[in-house]
């Protein structure tokens, strides 16, 4: 299985419940995060790779009419998955779910000459197509089954792209995703993306914290559910946390994600004495050996309070709300 994720930077740690929810279920091959760093200290597993997304600005257009909106560019990341990344197939899924139980079927769904799977979100938003003069079936793009093969192949993802770029969307990826596809998506169940949208149900695999009924939100719909794996995460990263080493580029060289440096692969450039970051202990010791850093201090990196978010969530929830109520009159 492998996953896509996307998220800005305040985000991190709900990032990490969701990784640590669907590996506790799952065997996962990779995990593609899409942030704003190269890294994010905390998450250690080799099956992660980090990707970041201001370093992808040939795709990410400024002048988007859809780039500075109430959505943040990482929405938009999704639909530039063709470009980024080299694998035949993901499985989306948006940093506000919580994956509950295996999914491997879902994986193994047989899209036949679809491009996509999703699940369908009724009622207002089979009416909201009708902006774009469709009527088909809308489904929520937070989970989303994708042939990354096949769509480049037949070159849609240059036409998700240009839309992107282009017109303005009032829910950008998600309207632009069922413009381009609509008659390539296959509908499935949603006990893998249940939501107040697409139906809250008691089976459900996979659940998705919509809107300001976010699950680190306390009493918010299933909260108790979401606070359950992030608690088991903490207990189990106490146990595993590792001393890091900040260090400070002492000459100017090209890193790799971290590791040895390996011809023809994507580098960040670490420039003298203005770069400080943290690495692994193995790490640290292979670029003091090669004289490229300087020891600054050690400590242990410690995953965020998600209480300290609580307020500040609960503005923006509310900022969002009297924002569409304004727009609706």
């Amino acid at each position: 299985m492998i996953i896509g994720m996307t998220c800005t930077r305040n985000w991190y740690t709900y990032m990490a419940v969701v990784l640590y929810s669907i590996m506790k279920h799952n065997k996962v091959e990779k995990a593609y995060l899409f942030i704003e760093d190269d890294t994010i200290p905390f998450l250690k597993d080799n099956r992660l790779e980090f990707i970041n997304i201001n370093k992808e600005k040939k795709f990410m257009i400024e002048t988007s009419p859809n780039y500075n909106t109430r959505y943040t560019k990482m929405t938009l990341v999704r639909c530039f998955f063709t470009k980024i990344l080299k694998c035949d197939k993901i499985l989306y899924i948006d940093t506000d779910t919580l994956v509950v139980n295996n999914i491997e079927e879902l994986w193994n769904i047989d899209l036949g000459e679809n491009l996509i799977a999703g699940v369908h979100e009724g009622g207002e938003w089979d009416r909201h197509l009708n902006t774009y003069g469709m009527d088909e079936n809308y489904i929520n793009s937070g989970v989303l089954l994708m042939n990354l093969k096949r769509i480049r192949e037949e070159e849609l993802d240059d036409t998700l792209i240009w839309l992107i770029n282009n017109r303005y969307m009032q829910f950008p990826d998600q309207d632009a995703i069922n413009l381009v596809f609509r008659n390539r998506i296959k509908h499935i169940s949603n006990i893998y993306n249940s939501t107040e949208t697409t139906g809250i149900v008691d089976n459900a695999k996979i659940l998705h914290y919509i809107r300001g009924n976010k699950g680190w939100v306390e009493g918010s719909p299933r909260s108790e559910i979401w606070y359950q794996y992030f608690n088991e995460m903490i207990k189990k990263g106490e146990n595993s946390m590792e001393e890091n080493y900040k260090v400070r580029a002492i000459k100017t060289f090209d890193d790799y994600m971290g590791k040895p440096i390996e011809e023809g692969a994507k580098h960040e450039q670490r420039i003298a004495g203005q770069s400080e970051w943290y690495c692994t202990e193995e790490r640290y010791e292979f670029l003091k050996s090669v004289g490229a850093v300087e020891f600054v201090e050690k400590k242990k990196i410690e995953l965020p309070k998600v209480e300290e978010k609580k307020k500040e969530l609960k503005t923006e929830t509310k900022k969002i709300t009297t924002r569409r109520k304004t727009t609706k009159k």
